[in-house]
């Protein structure tokens, strides 16, 4: 059984496990230097009740728009992982939710963000959170959304 790393929400009523190479994927993209890109993609895994396995974090495509202030996630690519990830999973990897990193050493979702993500859960049933993560130099700022009650999980830590 491999290393796996786990956050519970703040109300303790949620558990998000992300796989170790979900992590390295993170640490990877992480804005460390002014110059680099913003990097993201979208999180898939397992749902097992109230409870998220993430398991697969995509990266960041060519054909996505990056600057060192922006990332604009394009459905090529990611999409196809996705679909090749929910045959090989036998129909049980599921859509998560969305990453992206930040220039600052413990993220803050920006107005944009947040105007994102209330657009991606008018997508969803109520009743299907979305995971969000913005990815820090040294820090991880996670949620569970779902149009009524956002929760956030508690603070994540990224060791070097």
């Amino acid at each position: 059984m491999p290393f796996v790393t786990e956050w519970s929400t703040t109300d303790q009523r949620n558990l998000v496990v992300f796989a170790p190479d979900v992590l390295k994927v993170f640490k990877h993209y992480r804005q460390r230097f002014f110059w680099q890109p913003e990097g993201g993609g979208i999180l898939l895994g397992r749902r097992r009740g109230k409870h998220l396995e993430v398991m697969l974090a995509t990266e960041p495509s060519h054909k996505d728009r990056r600057s060192a202030f922006s990332f604009v996630r394009e459905a090529d690519g990611h999409a196809d992982i996705a679909e090749q990830a929910w045959r090989q999973g036998e129909k049980l990897i599921d859509y998560l939710g969305e990453w992206h990193t930040h220039p600052q050493r413990v993220p803050t979702p920006s107005i944009i963000d947040r105007h994102e993500w209330g657009k991606l859960t008018l997508q969803r049933s109520k009743l299907t959170p979305i995971l969000v993560v913005v990815v820090g130099t040294k820090a991880i700022h996670a949620e569970l959304i779902d149009g009524v009650q956002d929760k956030m999980l508690s603070p994540i830590g990224l060791s070097e």
